[in-house]
């Protein structure tokens, strides 16, 4: 089974200390970790989001990362015509994700009730790259996985919580 690293799971990659995203990476075979065009250039948007100073501590992890990635398994799958129908398919599915603050703790209202969020199409993107390229999607924070479940999308996710 080869498995498709999303951005969020990336960037817990490039973290110096053990991560939801790092256990699960050393019990897999490094051949079987693939990047996608979209993962990574969500990881370098979120980089470059960053004020100066960590932007370029971020930028040399990721990058070393996205080169060891690489090396192990080849170039990141590309956003293909594949890919394209199968983001076409999914466009319209109603997919959402409770709100998480910036510890991944969930945000709920002024009543306790959680908030949730509508996913983005770069995560759609993600999302349907797995499916045309028959992976599973690997990622920490995703909550919407319940919810590819129930579209019958089990076999392209795998949960890291």
């Amino acid at each position: 089974m080869q498995f498709l690293l999303s951005g969020n799971t990336l960037m817990q990659l490039c973290l110096e200390q053990t991560t939801l995203a790092s256990a699960w990476s050393d019990e897999k075979p490094a051949a079987d970790q693939l990047l996608s065009l979209i993962g990574v250039s969500m990881a370098r948007a979120w980089v470059h989001a960053l004020e100066p100073g960590r932007r370029r501590t971020w930028s040399l992890a990721l990058e070393h990362r996205i080169n060891e990635i690489q090396h192990d398994s080849g170039r990141p799958l590309p956003l293909d015509e594949r890919v394209m129908e199968a983001w076409a398919e999914i466009r319209g599915v109603r997919l959402e994700q409770q709100s998480l603050d910036d510890d991944g703790k969930p945000v709920v209202d002024d009543h306790g009730k959680p908030i949730f969020e509508g996913i983005g199409q770069d995560q759609r993107l993600e999302i349907a790259t797995a499916i045309a390229y028959r992976h599973t999607l690997v990622d920490p924070w995703a909550l919407f996985h319940d919810q590819l479940r129930d579209l019958g999308m089990a076999r392209f996710i795998e949960s890291l919580r």
